[in-house]
């Protein structure tokens, strides 16, 4: 088992009360080689993006990734709590993501302790979310969403609660939180139709 195997498994322990503190806490991994250079999209091929982005019902959600930066996982568990329409900002606190194994939605925390951040909205941002908002009277939502999942928030060693009911964005067709693989799935489709 490697160094690089084992951490995401500590972190799992500590996350399931397992072990009470992760033994590589301050511990600093050498930087290998990257296997993939990761390509930032020019503002030519975001547009396209957009585009062929605003044909799909995650319109929305692809359009907030973008103005954020956020990962897909923190995007599902984005909870109304955590913008803030005053200030302008979206607090990452946490993410979702839906076991297939167990068939089980999990709440946890974001991937590093530098993940945990508040980013200040553009003005786009802040019109998708306002838009949203407005809608959330109108969207469909399933028995499942009045359930509230435990996570622990690694900054204090803290159990938190998410009500699913406050999630910003859901599956419009089953009132249930959009699974990690659709928006991969849809992503791909959306890159391929954009010629990017």
């Amino acid at each position: 088992l490697s160094l690089h195997d084992a951490l995401p498994i500590l972190k799992y322990a500590v996350q399931n009360g397992i072990i009470s503190k992760h033994p590589m806490d301050g511990l600093v991994m050498p930087r290998g080689k990257r296997k993939k250079d990761i390509h930032f999209l020019t503002i030519e091929e975001q547009e396209k993006f957009v585009e062929a982005a605003s044909k799909t019902h995650n319109s929305a959600q692809f359009r907030l990734l973008l103005n954020t930066g956020l990962r897909t996982g923190e995007l599902i568990g984005l909870s109304w709590d955590d913008i803030d329409f005053e200030a302008r900002t979206i607090s990452v606190n946490r993410t979702l993501e839906y076991r297939y194994s167990t068939r089980i939605w999990r709440a946890g925390p974001p991937k590093t302790m530098s993940s945990y951040r508040t980013i200040p909205m553009t003005k786009e941002a802040y019109e998708i979310l306002l838009e949203v908002w407005e809608k959330k009277p109108f969207r469909k939502e399933s028995e499942l969403l009045k359930q509230e999942l435990q996570y622990i928030d690694l900054r204090n060693n803290t159990t938190k609660k998410i009500r699913l009911s406050n999630l910003v964005f859901i599956n419009y067709r089953t009132g249930e939180p959009t699974k990690n693989s659709s928006y991969d799935t849809n992503l791909y489709k959306i890159c391929e139709r954009a010629g990017i």
